[in-house]
C-alpha cells in the first residue's frame, strides 16, 4: 500500500465532512483512510459513519492532544507514506493523489516529499526547492498537510513529540534534516487546500518554538566554549599547518576531555565561592 491518509478531528463535523469528501472522491485508490476522533459530541461521529465503508480504521476516544492523536493514527497505518489531512483540510482535486504519485515515480527516492500549499483564504505558501536547516529556521515549518512522510521514519527515529501542543511537526522536520540527514524532495503537484482556521494558524506558538529549538541545539550551544578554547589552542595551529591525522585526533579527544572536566570544576568552585561571576 502506497499511502495512509490520517485525519485527526475533534468537534469539527463540518470540517470533517469536507475532508472526508475530498478523500473518498480520489481517482487514485492505493491508500487507506484512518480517522482519529477525540471523543467529539457535535455530530462528527455521524459524519464518520456516513463514510464508514470508505474508512479503513476509526476510533472516537478522548486523547492527550493533536500529536497524541496523530501518533495513534501512525500506529494503525500500513502505507509506505503517511499524509496528515486533519479536519477542514482538503485534497485540491479528485486527481491530486494520482498526480502526486505519477510525479514521485520519476523523482529520486526520498524520506519526505512536500509541495507548496494553497490556503483557504486564496493565498499560496511557497517553500524552498531545497530544504535545509537554515531554511527551516528562517521560514518555519512546512505544513504537515502537504507532506508525504515515509512511515518507517516514525518507527526508526521516533513519533511526534507529545510534549508540545502545536510545533511537534516542526521539530520532526528539523530533526530529520539536522540529525538524520533525510532527503526532502519538492513536488510540483500541490496537495492540499490548507484550512487557516486550525489551531496552528490561530495560536501564538513562539514560546513553544523557543523551547524546542533550545532543547534541540543545546549540545551545539554547550560545544561552543570548547570550540573557542580549541581555536585558541596549540592544537588548532597544528591542525591548520599540518593537517589532520589519527594521532592528532587522539590528542584532540584528550584535550576536549580535560577542557570539559575543567569547566565542570570551575562550575563547582564558583558555587563554593572561589570565583566571582
Amino acid at each position: 500500500m502506497k499511502l495512509s491518509i490520517i485525519t485527526v478531528n475533534k468537534n469539527n463535523a463540518a470540517g470533517l465532512e469536507k475532508t472526508a469528501q475530498s478523500v473518498v472522491t480520489q481517482t487514485f485508490s492505493d491508500f487507506e483512510y484512518i480517522v482519529i476522533d477525540g471523543g467529539s459530541d457535535d455530530g462528527s461521529i455521524d459524519v464518520i459513519r456516513k463514510y464508514a465503508d470508505k474508512i479503513t480504521y476509526w476510533v472516537s476516544k478522548p486523547d492527550a492532544g493533536i500529536y497524541n492523536a496523530m501518533n495513534k493514527g501512525i500506529k494503525q497505518a500500513h502505507g509506505d507514506f503517511c499524509l496528515f489531512l486533519n479536519s477542514g483540510d482538503c485534497l485540491i482535486e479528485a486527481e491530486t493523489l494520482k498526480n502526486v504519485f505519477d510525479e514521485i515515480t520519476g523523482l529520486a527516492e526520498a524520506g519526505i516529499y512536500y509541495s507548496d500549499v494553497i490556503t483557504t483564504d486564496g493565498s499560496k505558501i511557497i517553500y524552498p526547492k531545497d530544504v535545509t536547516v537554515y531554511s527551516l529556521l528562517r521560514n518555519g515549518s512546512i505544513n504537515h498537510q502537504n507532506i508525504l512522510i515515509r512511515r518507517s521514519l516514525f518507527f526508526c527515529h521516533g513519533m511526534y513529540n507529545e510534549r508540545y501542543k502545536i510545533i511537534s511537526d516542526y521539530e520532526f522536520c528539523l530533526k530529520e534534516i539536522w540529525i538524520y540527514k533525510t532527503r526532502f524532495v519538492h513536488l510540483k503537484t500541490m496537495i492540499t487546500l490548507y484550512d487557516m482556521s486550525g489551531i496552528s494558524s490561530t495560536t501564538d506558538y513562539n514560546h513553544e518554538t523557543s523551547n524546542m529549538l533550545y532543547d534541540m541545539f543545546i549540545d551545539l550551544v554547550d560545544a561552543m566554549p570548547v570550540f573557542r578554547e580549541f581555536r585558541n589552542s596549540i592544537y588548532y595551529d597544528i591542525v591548520t599547518k599540518y593537517g589532520n591525522s589519527k594521532p592528532l585526533n587522539i590528542f584532540l579527544k584528550i584535550y576536549r576531555f580535560f577542557i570539559k572536566k575543567w569547566r565542570l570544576l570551575q562550575k563547582k568552585l564558583r558555587k563554593m565561592g572561589y570565583f566571582r561571576r
